[in-house]
């Protein structure tokens, strides 16, 4: 009976660990995945404060390799088109509209896992002018 018991709760023990573990995984996947997002998204407004204000406009999306380093963003031939390979993880769709008020831009930034496109986070706006 002992025995039983001491069974009963070294496998309650090791249920609970295993659990912990894989909690942890799962947060720090989401962590790792949210992260990339964020760091998508400020490239995506650098790029955009750092071009020249043009009223002719075009959208664009880029492709985000998050596993591998050496891989440098890849822009999209066709807007929402493909991205180049499996090891691109993420891809941001640029699009542009005209603004709320003369001479600006409405530029919206949406940034989707690649290649099942979900969402991650929420779409970004930011407005452009010509000065």
């Amino acid at each position: 009976m002992e025995l039983l018991v001491s069974v009963v709760i070294m496998g309650l023990a090791l249920t609970l660990i295993i659990g912990t573990f894989s909690t942890g995984l799962l947060d720090a996947s989401v962590a790792k995945r949210n992260t990339a997002a964020v760091g998508v998204l400020q490239y995506e407004l650098d790029h955009i404060a750092g071009d020249p204000y043009q009223a002719a406009a075009t959208p664009y999306s880029d492709c985000f390799a998050t596993e591998d380093a050496g891989s440098p963003p890849v822009t999209i031939a066709a807007f929402r088109g493909s991205c180049p390979s499996n090891s691109y993880t993420l891809r941001a769709d640029v699009m542009v509209t005209p603004g709320p008020q003369a001479n600006t831009q409405l530029w919206s930034i949406s940034v989707s896992s690649w290649p099942n496109l979900a969402a991650v986070g929420r779409t970004v706006q930011t407005i452009k002018s010509d000065r």
